[in-house]
Formats: C-alpha cells, sequence, structure tokens
C-alpha cells in the first residue's frame, strides 16, 4: 500500500471532550483539521458511552493501545470509528475472524514494472504501512485470530512498538501519530491467544481495556 494523506504528518489542533462528545470530562484530544479519505464517515447522531470514551480518547491523546471488550453487536469497532471520525484521524479496521495471513498483515515480494523491466520488488502489508503513517488501527475480533498473525502483532506490543522484518533487515519504528486499537469479547480470552496466561500483570499492561 502507498501513503496517500493529505492531512499534516501530526495532529494540529486541540479539541475539548466534553464539546465534542458531550462527555463530562475536561480532556483535550489531539486531533485534525482536515480530513482524508482514510477518516471514517461520520454518525452525527451517535451517542458516546463516557468511560469507554474516555478510555479510548486515552489512547489517541497518550499512545495506548486499548483494547475494547463487550458482546457482540454491542457497537465496539463503532465507537472507536466514531471517535476517530470527529477527531479526524486516519483509522483502518482489520478483522482477525476473516482469513487475514501473516502475508497480507508483513507483506510479501511481488513482481513490478520499473523502467520497462519486470523486477521482484518487497510490497509492505497492512502493518508495516500503518507503522509508518499517522493511523489508527483497529484490530477487530482480536479474540479470534490465527496463531501466526498473532505471533506477529505480539511483535508490535513489545515496549519499543517497533516491527522487525529480517527477511527484509528493516526495523519499522512507529510513526508519532500510529495509534492501536483492538476489540473483543472476552479480554482475558484474546490476552491469552497471544500470550499463552493472562496473569503476568506486564503483559496485561500493554493493554488498556474499556468495555461496550
Amino acid at each position: 500500500m502507498t501513503a496517500t494523506h493529505t492531512v499534516p504528518a501530526m495532529p494540529d489542533i486541540m479539541v475539548s471532550a466534553r464539546e465534542m462528545f458531550g462527555i463530562d470530562s475536561d480532556m483535550m484530544v489531539p486531533a485534525y483539521s482536515v480530513a482524508d479519505s482514510h477518516v471514517p464517515d461520520l454518525d452525527p447522531d451517535y451517542l458516546f458511552d463516557r468511560q469507554t470514551t474516555l478510555a479510548i480518547l486515552a489512547g489517541f491523546a497518550k499512545n495506548r493501545r486499548v483494547m475494547v471488550s463487550g458482546y457482540h453487536g454491542t457497537g465496539k469497532s463503532t465507537h472507536i470509528e466514531q471517535i476517530a471520525a470527529r477527531l479526524k484521524w486516519p483509522c483502518i479496521r482489520i478483522n482477525l475472524d476473516s482469513h487475514v495471513s501473516r502475508i497480507d498483515l508483513v507483506g510479501k515480494d511481488a513482481i513490478v514494472l520499473k523502467d520497462g523491466k519486470q523486477i521482484t520488488e518487497f510490497q509492505d502489508g497492512i502493518l508495516p504501512w500503518a507503522l509508518q503513517n499517522n493511523v489508527a488501527l483497529v484490530f477487530d475480533e482480536y479474540d479470534a485470530g490465527r496463531p501466526d498473525v498473532m505471533f506477529v502483532i505480539q511483535r508490535v506490543l513489545e515496549l519499543s512498538g517497533k516491527l522487525t522484518l529480517l527477511d527484509q533487515k528493516r526495523v519499522i519504528r512507529p510513526h508519532g501519530a500510529f495509534r492501536l486499537f483492538a476489540t473483543a469479547n472476552t479480554v482475558a480470552w484474546a490476552i491469552r491467544r497471544v500470550f499463552i496466561t493472562a496473569r503476568n500483570r506486564s503483559i496485561r499492561a500493554r493493554w488498556t481495556v474499556g468495555r461496550s
């Protein structure tokens, strides 16, 4: 994928959580003054739950990894997208319950045409691309991801947030406005899918949990 953003590299305005989301909070949140094609469509009638909204806003404002838990159909992903829409923050959603593979996430070699010649060139997958851009990446149905896919995601959850592509001899460091979110039906099971056990507090602390 190639970046097509027309917005500034970093948020260029601050907005009031009280004024923009109608919740009782003095929190100020960074946002963009202009939107691009990756910003979700805005639903003007959407109603925001205070607790979940504050958790998600903390993810945008403080660069925290936020996991929203709740039953099917409670609007977990929509909640994140509607906040991104109002912040004009580019947002990409990946459903891990679908046929997403490790290659889809990381990338693969592809034949491209350069100067009239066919050459083999590595094409970044969604994860390296998102890491290098001002994008809020949402892993939907986090507790349904395949083991090989979850192993790739685990590498981004390390404290540095870096992604190392060994076969490409590249180390990708997150863009300053990259944000990571997830949704799950059961938080403990979602964390256990990657880390085997949810009892390790240092591992659990890699996600801030909100409930829908």
